[in-house]
């Protein structure tokens, strides 16, 4: 699975966000990540499939199959990064370099970094991983001819065909985040010519495939704990099913969801989020400063030095948190936060960085200035989460 990163902060994205990644190197360039989660995959893989293995290769003693378990859940680990790898060889071939490989829980992720500029070139990108995973069945299935029937070798061969072509399938299924919904997410886009549409009939794609998933989930695991009553591989593949169901659900919406943030920053203009200001010494009494702003009909206070210039910004919320009987106490000094570089934002700035200026330098308030360096007024916080249709705050 690939997914684009079309805004540079890593503290912003959510693949940052997961704790310890294990760095085990680099692939051509780039850097390749595991989570502890994945550990968790490679021991319930093991204790799974150590009967299995017995069952299966005549004389395998308890011990061996246990081994050979392990053995075949790294190999399915590198076939995922096998997977990952073909969406990065693609993605560095049509322009737009990866940033790392993360491979998780469920599964990996090639973090790309932008956009693909054409519908073929999603195509091509999305189509790369379940094709080497294919590829890899195929040629799991074929090597397998050549060992005796029943040995170890040709157990685990086939073994690893049979998952190579689950992985290929399922990833190829129509809808996000899965790569066959960024193929289906790609053709709309060629169709309509808008991206944003492609993915949001790719996202609700991919929301009922989770739900028809945990909709099987449910029957298949009643219809087996009745006929067979084996509660416990009936929790377990409950779990799995839940989990995956709840993987597709949410990375789906989350796609979504920073596909129309993406289109809403596209189309914002920061000259009509400005807040008219006044501007007044930082020994002013806040009460007088409230007065003077109610007059000129100001909504943003700017501290300035005593030759004009702006040297810090009024914190609204510290204000309106401030008892009426003590403004007259209370200076502006002691409600203001000085001016740093990233508090100042220049008018004409892409609304894409802005929002990554305001999430490097968390504030309430920022002061946009105008080419000349005059200052044009106050960025709250909150008209700029209002303007992006955000409950919260954008930091």
């Amino acid at each position: 699975m690939s997914t684009p990163q079309a805004r540079p902060p890593a503290e912003a994205d959510p693949a940052a966000a997961r704790p310890r990644l294990i760095r085990l190197g680099s692939v051509l360039g780039v850097p390749v990540f595991i989570t502890p989660s994945w550990l968790l995959i490679v021991g319930f893989v093991t204790l799974s499939y150590a009967g299995f293995l017995r069952e299966q290769i005549a004389g395998l003693s308890t011990a061996n199959s246990y081994l050979l378990a392990l053995v075949y859940a790294l190999s399915l680990g590198l076939s995922v990064l096998l997977h990952e790898i073909g969406h990065t060889v693609v993605s560095r071939l049509v322009g737009l370099p990866v940033r790392r490989i993360v491979v998780f829980l469920l599964g990996g992720v090639s973090e790309i970094e932008g956009e693909a500029r054409r519908p073929r070139d999603e195509v091509a990108i999305a189509g790369a991983g379940p094709l080497v995973s294919l590829l890899l069945g195929l040629g799991c299935w074929g090597l397998s001819r050549f060992p005796s029937a029943g040995s170890a070798t040709d157990v685990m061969l086939e073994l690893l065909a049979w998952s190579n072509l689950v992985i290929a399938v399922f990833n190829a299924l129509p809808g996000l985040p899965l790569d066959g919904g960024r193929v289906v997410q790609a053709l709309i886009w060629m169709v309509s010519r808008s991206r944003l549409t492609g993915i949001r009939i790719a996202a609700w794609s991919g929301r009922g495939l989770a739900a028809l998933l945990a909709l099987a989930v449910l029957i298949g695991n009643a219809t087996l704990s009745q006929h067979h009553g084996t509660a416990t591989s009936t929790l377990t593949a409950t779990v799995l099913g839940f989990a995956v169901a709840a993987f597709l659900w949410f990375g789906a919406s989350q796609t979504l969801r920073s596909a129309e943030l993406g289109a809403r920053t596209a189309g914002l203009e920061l000259g009509r989020l400005i807040r008219p200001s006044v501007y007044l010494p930082a020994r002013t009494p806040v009460s007088e400063a409230v007065r003077a702003a109610g007059h000129w009909q100001a909504a943003g206070i700017v501290v300035i030095d005593d030759y004009g210039r702006s040297r810090a910004i009024v914190r609204e919320g510290d204000i309106a948190r401030l008892e009426q009987r003590r403004r007259p106490w209370v200076t502006l000094a002691e409600v203001s936060r000085d001016l740093e570089p990233g508090l100042i934002l220049a008018e004409d700035l892409p609304g894409a960085e802005v929002l990554a200026a305001v999430r490097a330098t968390p504030a309430t308030e920022y002061l946009v200035i105008g080419r000349d360096g005059v200052s044009r007024g106050v960025l709250a916080i909150a008209d700029l989460a209002r303007a992006l249709g955000l409950n919260h705050s954008v930091n």
